[in-house]
């Protein structure tokens, strides 16, 4: 069956490699149909309850659709397609879009596409049984029944500064589940954070079932983190102070590695430099992560991948504006 994901556009990448990512780390087969900057057309061997637990993840897409069809913007062509595949859940309508072009008149396809879908439906805009979804993009429309939509407003409510404990510097929550989401670990897996600093990426990985482990040389961030953790009632982890050059005697053999490397500016590194720190990182990193294992961390600088590529196999390298003045390198390595 074809789902059709609408992408959050925030990164170019990222929101296509975090689906992709979770399918692998459910262990769902995938075919690749189509894919652009706006959406991922995917055929999945899996019925439509199981995508709803792929949506529980994710944090860089909108909505979920079952696929009808895509096609050119000619209204007739659009009008014929729609003949040709009828929708099969039963009940009430309304047709919703995502406009995201300049050049066409989306009022015109949703009214062919009333024209076919609601002639023996009752059309209901405010609670429909059936939300037909449209997107133009590239000069296609692509076409769908809205299955799941993505709860994107639970990130803004777990913002740094709703927590008990935060510092400014802590990485969105979005990101912080893209990350997690990008490693592959899967629900009941084990993901170690060895800068785990408030916790952000912690409790984005115990949100969606996974046992977290994290350490941080500070003991204050070690104990803002397990209010972190405790305040959203993340029961499964385990916390514990050490140098990052220390953390084998406390780990090891673990399914997933995601961290955010210090800034050096306005975190602490004890006097170290970046580089001399990320290089010790890696090191401990390997040998704490299982064969096969992903390790997802970001980096102040891209020079710092190199690096990592002594250790572990590099997958792929993300750069990711965070703000203004700060952009993130996010790199996957693997084991």
């Amino acid at each position: 069956m074809k789902y059709l994901f609408e992408l959050s556009k925030e990164h170019r990448l990222f929101p296509k490699a975090e689906i992709l990512s979770c399918l692998k780390a459910e262990n769902i087969s995938y075919e690749i149909i189509d894919s652009n900057d706006d959406i991922l057309l995917l055929d999945l061997r899996i019925k439509p309850e199981q995508v709803r637990r792929i949506a529980n993840r994710l944090s860089m897409s909108f909505f979920i659709d079952e696929f009808l069809f895509s096609s050119s913007l000619s209204l007739d062509r659009i009008r014929d397609l729609a003949i040709k595949n009828p929708i099969k859940r039963n009940g009430s309508i309304a047709v919703k879009y995502m406009h995201r072009s300049r050049s066409v008149d989306s009022l015109e396809i949703v009214k062919v596409l009333g024209e076919v879908y609601t002639k023996k439906r009752k059309v209901d805009l405010e609670d429909p049984d059936v939300e037909l979804r449209f997107l133009v993009s590239d000069d296609k429309v692509y076409v769908g029944c809205k299955l799941v939509e993505i709860d994107r407003s639970q990130f803004e409510k777990r913002k740094v500064q709703f927590r008990p404990f935060f510092l400014p510097i802590s990485l969105h929550p979005r990101i912080a589940r893209a990350l997690v989401n990008l490693s592959c670990v899967h629900k009941n897996g084990v993901l170690f954070d060895p800068f785990c600093g408030t916790g952000g990426i912690l409790l984005e990985a115990g949100l969606i079932g996974v046992k977290v482990v994290g350490s941080d040389i500070e003991s204050k961030m070690v104990d803002g983190c397990r209010k972190t953790l405790s305040f959203y009632e993340i029961r499964d982890f385990e916390l514990f102070v050490s140098d990052i050059g220390d953390v084998r005697g406390y780990v090891s053999g673990v399914d997933a590695v995601v961290t955010d490397f210090p800034y050096g500016k306005s975190t602490t590194t004890k006097g170290e430099s970046v580089l001399d720190l990320g290089v010790r990182a890696f090191s401990s990193i390997s040998d704490v992560l299982k064969d096969g294992g992903r390790a997802v961390v970001g980096l102040p600088d891209s020079s710092l991948v190199l690096s990592g590529m002594r250790y572990l196999s590099l997958v792929d390298v993300f750069e990711f504006r965070v703000h203004r003045s700060l952009t993130r390198f996010f790199a996957v390595f693997e084991k």
